[in-house]
């Protein structure tokens, strides 16, 4: 793995990997990625459908996922974290229990703004928790993170995307 991608900064990315970059910039940083799809469309909308403004990259072997924006010139705008080797302030939170990661962020300072049970038929003790002090939405299967999603700061009018310096 990259340690120069290995600790999750809020609002800014991930180690030297920041919301902003271009694809072209992540490419020559990162190199090809595994997979390139658009993103499917939200809940509500026609499910069938991808967003042709929102494509996502995957890196099987790192277990990280990017998006970038076409609203935002192709920017990077959202990194999906699955594998225990990224850290927030030194923990890695994939694989730990819930109660210790919201532990954790508390300790940071990061309060919990939404929880949410999506447990369904398909997926049994499914829950997400989000913090929007912190920028990060987390996902529960079982008690344990699976993943953990971290995204750029919003601007006063709650739709700008804030880059990092």
């Amino acid at each position: 793995m990259n340690n120069k991608i290995k600790e999750i900064i809020p609002f800014v990315g991930l180690g030297e990997l920041k919301f902003g970059l271009t694809r072209d910039e992540v490419k020559a940083f990162l190199g090809k990625p595994t997979d390139i799809s658009n993103v499917p469309m939200m809940e509500g909308e026609d499910e069938d459908e991808v967003n042709e403004n929102l494509e996502s990259w995957h890196y099987d072997e790192q277990e990280f996922s990017l998006v970038f924006d076409g609203d935002y010139d192709w920017k990077l705008v959202s990194i999906a974290i699955s594998d225990p080797f990224f850290t927030l302030k030194g923990k890695s939170i994939i694989g730990q229990p819930k109660d210790d990661v919201i532990k954790h962020f508390g300790s940071l300072g990061y309060e919990l703004s939404y929880e949410e049970d999506l447990s369904d038929e398909e997926n049994d003790d499914l829950w997400l928790i989000e913090s929007e002090d912190g920028g990060f939405m987390v996902w529960f299967q079982d008690d344990e993170v699976i993943e953990m999603q971290i995204l750029p700061d919003l601007a006063e009018d709650g739709e700008s995307l804030v880059w990092p310096a």
